[in-house]
């Protein structure tokens, strides 16, 4: 896996400076640090697979991070210090041409943005000698430095040095200007120590440090105040986790105690804390799941369960629920699917009972309807007269007879009277089936099943206006 490791970083690496770095290795020899055993992490002893933890996969993963930004740190300096041998040779053409490489992968190289720029310079104005550009950035570093603009006056210095590593003048500058930067940066420390402002105290106290190095005073202020701020951090989280804690809010007050670990390790009361939270949530999502069970949620009560199984809740205990709860899901699933079957059959057979009564009903109507009076048709002779038969109401004037007269504007009287038909229970409870029937045919839109189902309904009862009524709709809407 190193292998794999080291191939992919050099191959990242390798289009932007291995073909300028191919130009002049058999000219510069390259200083060689080490050995690839000394760069890498021993990636064949850690295996994702057994990082469980979300923080112990984030801490791996910035540690190869820092991994790999150090190796690369170490590749661009040994690309550096050839560039700047080829600066010293006078190919500044190259040299800016290596810097600018480098500038390409980390832009915040200090060094080779100055190299880049002197080599720049000096290939442009190759009647400008070194020593005249050593010079104007001595005098832009003085006016800086009577202006306190320290911080600027030391990056001038580092172009200095840059350029001249060994400037016996501007290595002393840069330690002048040194010992007045960390001075401003202990008075600002102290400052904030004043005002109990502690981190922001150690923040000035370290700046300080990377000039003074040796200096023992700032060491013991700055040990003594990462004990103070250590004290306050682990007392207002504690605070905190308490207010967590009596809130009932565990999750939350075991974050914030393991977070005090982090600070303080090792503190017994903080331990005990955690241990008591971690029973209090485990029974917590143990009842939790059981309340879920009990309400046939059955994949809630795998979810909490499993939590109470990670918050140290007995494992076989949890597996033993686990499995009951999916079964019983199956089992439910299965009874659920029974039962839904079980309704699609009952309502099959209602609506084959429903139309089977219908059918009957109809069959019955049919068989009790009145005979229709045969239809007799005559040539226009009556039997036993003479002449061709007068049909009333034709001729203008009367017919005389023996029995009488009739006029021709007297009215006829009805030859056939009108007479209605009860309609039976069962004829009206199918017509009421068939309308239903029919109802259900017009919301599926089966519009002409719909106007037949009706046609029977109304057949059966005439008088069933629910039929009369669709069969108008259905009309207006066939318009």
């Amino acid at each position: 896996m190193k292998k794999y490791f080291t191939l992919a970083f050099v191959l990242a690496l390798a289009p932007a400076w291995l073909q300028a770095a191919n130009t002049f290795r058999k000219e510069i020899p390259v200083r060689q640090h080490g050995k690839e055993e000394g760069m890498l992490l021993d990636l064949s002893k850690i295996s994702m697979g057994t990082l469980n933890d979300v923080e112990e996969k984030k801490q791996y993963l910035s540690t190869v991070q820092l991994e790999k930004q150090r190796i690369q740190n170490y590749t661009l300096r040994m690309v550096y210090e050839n560039a700047y041998l080829l600066y010293k040779r006078g190919d500044y053409q190259r040299a800016q041409e290596m810097a600018q490489t480098i500038l390409s992968i980390d832009p915040n190289f200090k060094q080779a943005q100055t190299l880049a720029k002197q080599a720049s310079h000096m290939g442009t104005y190759g009647t400008t000698s070194e020593a005249e550009v050593i010079e104007a950035k001595f005098q832009e570093t003085i006016r800086l430095y009577d202006s306190g603009r320290l911080v600027e006056a030391n990056d001038k210095l580092n172009e200095i040095l840059t350029i001249q590593p060994g400037n016996s003048k501007a290595q002393a500058w840069k330690r002048k200007i040194d010992y007045d930067i960390a001075k401003e940066y202990t008075r600002r420390g102290d400052e904030a120590y004043k005002n109990d402002n502690y981190q922001a105290a150690l923040d000035a106290w370290y700046n300080a440090l990377l000039m003074r190095k040796d200096d023992p005073k700032l060491v013991s202020k700055i040990a003594e105040t990462e004990n103070k701020l250590r004290k306050q951090q682990v007392e207002e989280s504690m605070k905190q986790a308490l207010e967590f804690y009596n809130k009932g809010q565990y999750v939350e007050s075991y974050a914030v105690f393991e977070r005090i670990t982090k600070i303080q390790p090792g503190d017994p009361r903080v331990q005990k804390y955690m241990s008591q939270l971690k029973n209090e949530i485990a029974a917590g999502y143990y009842q939790a799941g059981n309340r879920s069970y009990n309400a046939n949620r059955f994949d809630q009560a795998v979810s909490y369960w499993t939590n109470a199984k990670k918050w140290g809740a007995d494992t076989t205990t949890m597996d033993g629920l686990i499995k009951r709860a999916r079964n019983a899901k199956e089992n439910h699933l299965r009874v659920k699917q029974q039962q839904a079957q079980l309704a699609v059959t009952k309502a099959e057979q209602a609506a084959k009972k429903a139309e089977d009564a219908a059918n009957k009903a109809e069959q019955k109507a049919e068989e009790t309807l009145p005979e229709q009076p045969e239809t007799v048709m005559v040539d226009g002779n009556v039997p036993g007269m003479t002449g061709g038969t007068v049909i009333p109401g034709a001729a203008t004037g009367g017919i005389s007879s023996s029995v009488g007269t009739v006029g021709a504007n007297e009215t006829l009287p009805t030859l056939t009277g009108t007479t209605t038909n009860p309609v039976s229970a069962e004829a009206s409870a199918a017509s009421r089936a068939k309308f239903i029937e029919g109802l259900d045919a017009y919301n599926q839109d089966d519009y002409e099943r719909a106007r037949q189902a009706w046609i029977v309904a109304k057949q059966l009862d005439p008088g069933n206006s629910d039929a009369d009524l669709g069969l108008r709709k259905l009309e207006e809407l066939m318009k």
